[in-house]
């Protein structure tokens, strides 16, 4: 299976749709989101895509009772533990979230974050760490997500394509 990757949409629904578009196009069988997704209604899409999602809350995720009534409840504090097609996934939104589930050596297969609106993917030990970057592209110019084979444990961090804001 593949998962999709996001984070830091901050109210873009160009980028989320975007994202969806892509994931579909790979054939994920399940989304991850990182938080900062800020407005619940951004996230409508994927509720009526049929694929799963997994978050946790970003910083500046607010509506918090929001977000959970959009996606029946999918979101959760971080660091959160998530298990998709046996891997074990750290998912938080910060890094920072993660420092006190790092210690135990070998405990997790994928080790997921956002926060800096920058890509990134690096080993450490088995884990692969992932940072899709940011799906809204306002920081650094560049909407971005990933897909991880759960499967084979690699990973690509995609361009979204956006459509222009209505």
């Amino acid at each position: 299976m593949k998962a999709g990757i996001l984070s830091d949409s901050h109210d873009r629904p160009a980028a989320v749709e975007g994202a969806l578009a892509l994931f579909r196009e790979e054939g994920v069988g399940a989304i991850l989101h990182l938080g900062d997704v800020c407005s619940p209604a951004i996230l409508a899409g994927i509720g009526g895509s049929g694929i799963p999602l997994a978050g946790v809350f970003g910083n500046n995720d607010v509506d918090r009772a929001g977000l959970q009534g959009a996606t029946g409840g999918a979101f959760r504090d971080g660091p959160f533990i998530h298990t998709l097609e046996e891997r074990t996934i750290l998912m938080a939104h910060s890094f920072n979230e993660l420092q006190s589930e790092l210690g135990g050596q070998g405990r997790f297969d994928l080790v997921l974050f956002g926060h800096t609106h920058r890509p990134l993917t690096m080993r450490v030990g088995k884990a692969l760490v992932l940072n899709p970057g940011e799906s809204c592209g306002l920081v650094h110019g560049k909407a971005t997500c990933a897909v991880v084979d759960l499967e084979t444990m690699v990973a690509r961090i995609l361009e979204i394509p956006l459509r222009p804001e209505e």
